[in-house]
């Protein structure tokens, strides 16, 4: 029974499976809550558009190139959080299925499917999954791109539909992430070192030594870079989220080190397969432009080249021991993958459990308590938030960029008028101007939160102000827009570290 299915439809079979189970076990939230910023701007401007809605997203700036894999969430899921979490579910396993075929081609079937097994497993894949972050969809432009070359190099045609294929992958790539860089500098890597011989014509090396550069810097030029980034943060701490599930916990230090430590030493010991294929050259150098911004996408792509070339060299090893039996020849393979599975299915425990509680970031628990402000659909709302696109998803009414600073508070009044609450982090130095600017109104702001993850400030009528009455609930004692500029303790329903 089992020999007839075809060969092409167990990886559809197998992705049917896991993501089945993670649906069937609450791995994914169907809240609109723990979204990536990024993708909350794309899904936006996709349902705009499919809806012909008029929608203030658009004058947050272009989204990443996201947004054009979105396109099928638009056309037959429009408003759905559920189907994009399916649909990077999707994205996901398709991103594993491509790494799986390369390195069952490069490697062996064996490292391949043992490698595999455990990014799909990996808490990290399963959070970045819930928050439709970029991981999954670097990884598949990653997988895509090495088909696409080998596709080109095959192909006798320079400059048909595969060169103009790679061009726009590229174009996406790069839009992603910083990471995204590694995709176009290896190629062109590879393809200056290629020997004439194992290129069709000089067409080929010429296109992609012209082509490449301008597809990359186009969109870099479009977007203005990564204005979404976070830049220099800790790598430890970044390399601790491929096993922290709780959003109120601190990535672990200890956990960070461990994987910093594999990681150098997959690198050192795998240089010359990493730098010998374009797959491996991306990887290497996504984790090197990665610590520039240290984010769980950079944790993301190093479990990956830690998985996919570490685990051959461990096959090694184990072999060179020199022993007849199974265990002798894959002992130490096998406790490492018995170990490594039981640590990623404990803490994916963990995370169905908060999950089921609901717990929140910081950041959330602030749009989460905006979004009861705009729940009374009879009092006028319109807001302008630092995160413009995961509070329009919560509160489901509009919701602006962040304005300007401003010296005069005429100005700044007559910039935001028409708002009527500013949500932001004020002791971001981004935002530092601009919360003194706010704290410098005086009675025209009310402080309605301030929390870890920021301050929500609501913009009271002048006229009502100058009465000596507030709209809706008075302000608590030393509640105020100066509490915007200086620093507080924590509230009390947030539990201390």
């Amino acid at each position: 029974m089992i020999s007839r299915i075809p060969n092409s439809s167990w990886g559809l079979l197998a992705m049917i499976m896991w993501g089945g189970t993670i649906l069937a076990l609450d791995l994914v939230r169907f809240s609109p809550y723990g979204l990536d910023e990024g993708a909350a701007r794309g899904l936006l401007l996709n349902w705009s558009i499919v809806d012909a809605i008029a929608n203030p997203i658009v004058i947050s700036g272009l989204p990443d190139f996201r947004a054009l894999f979105f396109v099928p969430l638009g056309l037959y899921w429009s408003g759905s959080i559920i189907a994009a979490k399916v649909y990077t579910l999707i994205v996901m396993f398709s991103a594993i299925l491509l790494f799986y075929n390369w390195s069952r081609r490069t490697v062996s079937n064996e490292s391949a499917l043992i490698a595999s097994a455990l990014l799909a497993i990996a808490p990290i894949t399963l959070t970045q999954a819930d928050a439709i972050g970029v991981g999954p969809y670097l990884l598949l432009v990653f997988g895509l791109g090495v088909w696409l070359d080998k596709t080109y190099r095959a192909s006798p045609r320079a400059s048909g539909g595969w060169l103009f294929m790679q061009l726009l992958l590229t174009g996406i790539c790069v839009t992603l992430h910083p990471m995204g860089l590694a995709y176009p500098f290896a190629l062109l890597w590879h393809w200056y070192n290629t020997p004439a011989k194992d290129s069709p014509d000089a067409n080929h090396r010429k296109h992609i030594l012209i082509g490449v550069p301008i597809a990359a810097l186009v969109p870099l030029v479009m977007r203005e870079g990564w204005n979404l980034m976070h830049w220099w943060s800790n790598p430890f701490t970044a390399l601790g989220m491929i096993t922290t599930v709780d959003p109120l916990d601190a990535p672990g230090l200890a956990g960070g080190i461990i994987f910093a430590s594999l990681l150098l030493a997959v690198i050192f010991l795998e240089r010359r397969a990493l730098l010998g294929s374009l797959m491996g050259s991306t990887l290497l150098l996504g984790a090197f432009i990665g610590l520039t911004t240290a984010d769980a996408t950079w944790a993301m792509v190093a479990l990956t080249l830690i998985l996919y070339f570490g685990i051959p060299r461990l096959i090694v090893m184990n072999q060179a021991l020199n022993r007849n039996s199974l265990m002798g020849q894959r002992g130490l393979v096998m406790i490492v993958m018995m170990v490594t599975a039981t640590v990623f299915m404990l803490n994916i425990r963990d995370y169905r459990q908060v999950i089921q509680d609901e717990v929140l970031n910081a950041e959330d628990k602030l749009i989460q308590l905006l979004s009861q402000e705009a729940a009374d659909t009879t009092q006028p709302f319109q807001a302008a938030s630092q995160w413009p696109g995961r509070t329009m998803i919560a509160c489901k009414r509009d919701v602006l960029p962040l304005p300007p600073p401003a010296k005069e508070n005429e100005d700044f009044l007559k910039t935001i008028k028409g708002v009527t609450h500013l949500m932001f982090n004020p002791y971001q130095p981004t935002y530092r101007e601009l919360g003194r600017t706010i704290a410098q109104l005086g009675g025209a702001a009310q402080t309605l939160a301030l929390q870890q993850g920021g301050v929500i400030v609501k913009i009271r009528d002048l006229a009502t102000a100058s009465s000596g009455t507030l709209p809706h609930a008075p302000a608590r004692d030393g509640e105020n827009a100066g509490a915007v500029s200086r620093p507080s303790p924590a509230p009390q329903e947030i539990p201390p570290k």
